[in-house]
């Protein structure tokens, strides 16, 4: 057994797991090993997951070579390793053991690295008339609209937010040195300490800034700093109280004025429409109806539509529109259509 006091890197149970990799991978158990194995494996369920782990260092330590960090790490456990065959003859003596242990758990500690590397952003998401506030790490909040959801990367040099759907409003942390970056779309929003929000609709990007300065860049962009992004000539500079509109599609793009309070009312469960389409209209209910709703023609869904209605009602806003636009309403088994009506239809 190998001693607490010996000054390892290693935790006395990540080295017992190591050791029996090692001895596993040099020679066949032999009947007293294989108990004495089985014995401390069926000690406890952190045993054994140690052990599977460090069976899997030498499965993806080829894979993992050229990752940053590594070498670096392969050359400590390796000096580690000779200093002990230098100091010892015997193959099997416990100092060379130790170092064998070592190589073993700094390749297990670049796995587990590795591992953590590979597992992607953390995603926030909310389901269907559900919002969120989240806290990043950086000390910036997020109001997760519903139906939404964000991947957040953040690394040393950037602060990286992927808006996969829906819509969100952000206050940044100040932070010179990493821009805060949040892509949705086919574009980039590219923030220093800032209050903004950001929607992906079926076929358009709504950028609105409420304080601060962003700009917006195509997604390809390299994003280094804010002011080297706001003299790009493909950089669009926002100032409070302004939106951008742009197109998904063909990248065209407006800035427009907006009213700041009236836009912001989703975070308090309202859903404010001004001059907009029926179709992103009914996007934004769709976010609160576990019924979603569809609409049958064009021509309906061109119907500008203007209303405050309460996150959820989705019949008030069917009783709105139908009996306001010259529409009418049908509820299927799977969603709620809507459609025009014709002039013959009218009595």
């Amino acid at each position: 057994m190998i001693s607490h006091n010996d000054n390892l890197s290693l935790h006395h149970d990540e080295e017992a797991a190591a050791s029996w990799c090692m001895r596993i991978a040099e020679q066949r158990l032999d009947l007293a090993d294989q108990a004495e194995f089985e014995q401390w494996i069926s000690a406890n369920a952190h045993n054994a997951r140690l052990f599977e782990q460090m069976v899997a260092v030498w499965q993806y330590t080829d894979a993992i070579a050229e990752l940053p960090g590594f070498l670096a790490l392969r050359a400590k456990a390796l000096n580690a390793m000779e200093q002990a065959q230098a100091s010892s003859e015997t193959a099997k003596s416990p100092s060379r053991r130790r170092a064998l242990a070592a190589v073993a758990g700094f390749a297990l500690f670049a796995v587990m690295g590795a591992w953590n590397w590979s597992t992607g952003p953390d995603v926030y998401a909310t389901s269907i008339g559900e919002r969120r506030n989240i806290q990043l790490a950086d000390g910036s909040r997020v109001s997760l609209d519903a139906a939404s959801q964000i991947s957040v990367s953040f690394k040393d040099e950037r602060r990286s937010i992927m808006l996969d759907h829906g819509r969100a409003k952000f206050d940044v942390a100040k932070d010179p040195m990493r821009p805060f970056t949040v892509t949705a779309g086919s574009q980039a929003v590219v923030a220093i300490g800032t209050s903004f929000s950001v929607e992906l609709l079926k076929d358009q990007l709504r950028v609105l800034l409420f304080e601060g300065e962003v700009a917006v860049v195509p997604q390809k962009t390299v994003v280094k700093s804010l002011p080297s992004v706001k003299n790009s000539a493909s950089a669009a500079s926002l100032h409070p109280g302004q939106e951008l509109v742009a197109t998904l599609t063909t990248g065209a793009g407006k800035i427009i004025e907006s009213d700041s309070d009236r836009a912001l009312s989703w975070e308090e469960g309202r859903i404010d429409f001004i001059d907009i389409p029926l179709s992103e209209a009914v996007e934004r209910i769709n976010r609160y109806s576990a019924l979603p709703i569809m609409i049958e023609d064009a021509a309906a869904g061109r119907k500008i539509i203007n209303g405050v209605f309460d996150a959820g009602d989705t019949e008030s806003f069917l009783s709105g529109v139908t009996s306001l636009y010259n529409l009418k309403s049908r509820v299927t088994e799977k969603s709620i259509l809507i459609t025009s009506i014709k002039n013959k239809e009218i009595k």
